[in-house]
């Protein structure tokens, strides 16, 4: 039945591609491999962001529910436990946050054996740049293309888990947080290399002498020779030269340009970009141990607790489904200390709420306290 009404829905559906563009992998305007070489290893606040992210959801332990209660036997917990010969599932998650959060895309091969009922045995990260879907009028995505040395191996719609954070331009590829923060990034590196060639080169020069009369060719020797044995023997101290010689400053100095305030105001926009507030990253300054952990809670609400539920979404339609209908990945995110008060203020509302005669499954859904279906005792 729900087949039928599959191939009905895909006939009624609206074309969304030319067809010129049937077959063909889908353009991309971004390259992770770039984002990864001239943000996340060349921005400090950057690498920082990211890394506090990918270390952050990879803590998360994942578990398998069937039928809503947790099933640690389940060959699909196995597999999350096991993904791979050479990657733990803490590699694949930290792996998957930080192509979403730099390249916008995150793609998992899933490997499976005919032997074991053409279940998934493996999952294999891939790199974004070198996978490419193919869109299709009818399928919305035929396959996709995967580009490995001199060939290009196709892979299976339903042999890819495909993560995306949503670019409204393209339905097809997604967008990261990094490419909309690049003009604040690139200037924020460009300003650590011009600070660093002044400091260290003197690049530009400091001022000039303008002498009030005219020199001879002795007198110009002598005062450049002047200039150079107090420059040598007092580093940036003052020159003193005589009477009748004005200095004219032609630089400013990395003060004067504000540099560490400027600097202040890029890692705040980077920051907000990735909805890391300062604390998370090591940036304590105006912090109080209060507003800590205001941060940290913060960070957990607004930024991994949605990250990780788009995250599971993903897996489930692309994954559990190999496994049953009724099969289900959760977060197990019940050790987070950040996450504890507000746990006890949802306790305290479910508790009011029973007296007011609502049903623990109707309680559970409206404050999705993570419980199993079907507990209510009366």
């Amino acid at each position: 039945m729900a087949k039928g009404l599959r191939v009905e829905a895909n006939a009624n559906r609206p074309r969304l591609i030319p067809s010129y563009r049937g077959g063909k992998p889908e353009f991309k305007d971004w390259d992770t491999g770039r984002a990864i070489r001239e943000g996340f290893k060349a921005s400090s606040y950057v690498y920082a962001c990211v890394y506090r992210i990918m270390k952050t959801v990879a803590s998360v332990p994942l578990k398998v529910y069937e039928d809503g209660e947790y099933s640690p036997e389940h060959p699909l917990q196995i597999l999350l436990d096991d993904p791979h010969p050479f990657y733990s599932m803490q590699d694949i998650m930290e792996r998957m946050a930080a192509h979403l959060y730099l390249g916008g895309n995150s793609i998992i091969k899933i490997v499976r054996l005919e032997s074991k009922g053409g279940l998934p045995v493996e999952l294999f990260p891939l790199d974004p740049d070198k996978v490419g879907p193919v869109a299709d009028q009818e399928r919305f995505i035929s396959h996709y293309e995967y580009n490995v040395g001199d060939r290009v191996e196709r892979l299976e719609f339903e042999d890819v888990i495909h993560g995306m954070f949503t670019d409204p331009a393209n339905p097809y590829w997604g967008m990261s947080p990094l490419q909309a923060a690049a003009a604040i990034v690139d200037t924020d590196v460009e300003a650590i290399k011009w600070n660093k060639v002044t400091m260290q080169n003197r690049a530009i020069t400091d001022g000039v002498f303008a002498f009030k009369h005219d020199l001879t060719g002795p007198q110009y020797k002598e005062a450049k020779e002047h200039v150079r044995e107090q420059y040598s023997a007092k580093g940036r101290g003052p020159w003193v030269l005589g009477n009748q010689v004005d200095y004219i400053p032609m630089s400013l100095s990395p003060t004067e340009m504000d540099f560490i305030q400027s600097r202040k105001m890029t890692r705040e926009d980077i920051c907000s970009i990735f909805q890391v507030p300062p604390p998370m990253v090591g940036l304590y300054e105006k912090a109080t141990l209060s507003n800590i952990e205001t941060a940290r809670k913060i960070f957990w609400l607004d930024g991994i607790i949605p990250y990780l539920k788009d995250v599971l979404d993903t897996f489930n339609k692309s994954l559990s489904k190999e496994f049953g209908e009724n099969v289900e990945i959760k977060a197990d995110t019940s050790m987070v200390k950040a996450l504890q008060e507000n746990l006890n203020e949802k306790v305290e509302a479910a508790y009011k709420f029973k007296q007011m005669g609502w049903s623990l499954d109707e309680i559970n859904e409206r404050l999705d306290l993570g419980f199993s279906n079907s507990r209510d005792k009366g």
